[in-house]
């Protein structure tokens, strides 16, 4: 062994006894980082109730974080035909349900909105809901095979 390494090991085995020794300042455990993210001051929740293929429903709730009341309201695309329930809902806590019924299976996405006024500012969270989703769009690849047999998709320019 040389001068060198022989340092180098008494080095390495002194940082690693220093490191042992002071084991128990170095598993200190950290609080949870916070979000730099401010929260939204709107809470929604909405979700549909039943199978859309008939008369089904949509439940919608908003509440404000900050006292200001909040304006919430089911926005209904075309094709879909209001039965019975509150379409709109005025308050600091909102809660509401509509009963509905869809004309057709194509595509159809119901947006649940919750607006409060704070000062000047609108402040507005939407909830899209999507009924009929229907399979994925097409890739626009054609299915191939590479050098070693596996399928691909080939895309060309």
């Amino acid at each position: 062994m040389t001068m060198r390494s022989s340092s180098r090991l008494l080095l390495s085995l002194v940082a690693l006894l220093a490191l042992l020794s002071a084991g128990g300042s170095l598993l200190v455990e950290r609080s949870p980082r916070a979000s730099c993210k401010p929260t939204a001051p709107i809470d929604i929740e909405a979700s549909i109730v039943g199978d859309p293929s008939g008369a089904f429903g949509v439940t919608a709730r908003a509440a404000s974080r900050h006292g200001a009341e909040v304006d919430l309201e089911i926005v209904l695309p075309d094709g879909v035909i209001h039965l019975t329930g509150e379409r709109k809902m005025r308050g600091r806590r909102c809660e509401t349900r509509v009963d509905l019924r869809a004309t057709d299976q194509n595509r159809k996405e119901i947006v649940v909105r919750a607006t409060i006024t704070d000062g000047e500012a609108r402040l507005t969270r939407v909830l899209p809901l999507v009924i009929f989703a229907g399979p994925p769009p097409a890739s626009k690849g054609r299915p191939g095979r590479d050098g070693r047999g596996e399928p691909i998709l080939e895309f060309s320019p």
